[in-house]
């Protein structure tokens, strides 16, 4: 699962596609069929031009990110538990422990953080042996990092369970059944997010960090930005990611 999970992340980069087309082109080149290899390159060009503008990325981001106002502190006062899904740890490398984490697990501990002692919740985090280093637990390296925060040992409860973020509130569900969750998670995630809560009957509200976009909808130009095309590719792996959901829950 997650070889193929590897390979859709690849072939669905407008960078990769563009190369693969370019690529193409040639071979149709020497095999002497120009008109092929002409719209071919010209194909991948264009591929790379488009998704490089960062306006383009912000329109296919805006649906998954912006399309409801955040709540209010008064709408999530009254709530049980702050719950953080788990991103990502680096265990590999000879690496300071602050760079060993993602962003997206930066954002969802520090913002988990600043709620707590607003709202005076615990916090919740989850996520097994899924890193590089199978013997090394993300919820334990989540709720160390707490701890580093200023969290005190007591308010956080560690769930080292869940390899996938259906699996994670699986586990989540199993403590906390019938309880009122606030969760923390990525923009891009709060559409499957919300799907999968209401699947498994968890009353949540979610709080968006680690946004991608700006939210401006109007068209501007400007220089290609390698780090449009990574948000392209992101947006578009949610989005499937959202279709394949959907067909599980139709089949099951």
């Amino acid at each position: 699962m997650l070889f193929l999970k590897k390979i859709t992340l690849l072939l669905i980069s407008p960078l990769v596609i563009s190369l693969l087309l370019i690529s193409v082109s040639f071979i149709f080149k020497s095999a002497k069929n120009g008109k092929a290899a002409k719209r071919l390159l010209i194909s991948g060009f264009l591929i790379l031009l488009v998704f490089s503008q960062p306006w383009v990325s912000n329109v296919l981001l805006y649906p998954l990110e912006h399309s409801r106002e955040p709540y209010k502190l008064a709408e999530i006062v009254e709530s049980d538990a702050i719950f953080v899904p788990a991103c990502y740890y680096q265990t590999r490398y000879n690496l300071p422990e602050i760079s060993r984490w993602h962003e997206c697990s930066l954002q969802r501990l520090v913002q988990a953080k600043i709620l707590s002692e607003k709202l005076r919740l615990p916090i919740v985090v989850t996520g097994g042996n899924f890193l590089a280093d199978k013997t090394v637990s993300y919820s334990e390296k989540a709720k160390n990092l707490l701890e580093m925060l200023g969290v005190p040992s007591e308010n956080i409860i560690s769930i080292p369970n869940g390899t996938t973020t259906f699996s994670e509130f699986e586990a989540l569900r199993n403590l906390f059944n019938q309880k009122r969750i606030i969760m923390i998670t990525s923009a891009t995630h709060r559409i499957r997010v919300r799907m999968i809560s209401e699947q498994l009957g968890i009353k949540s509200k979610i709080i968006s960090v680690d946004f991608q976009s700006s939210g401006e909808l109007k068209p501007f130009i400007t220089t290609p930005s390698i780090l449009a095309l990574e948000r392209v590719r992101k947006a578009l792996y949610e989005y499937l990611a959202i279709t394949k959901h959907k067909m599980m829950m139709k089949i099951v």
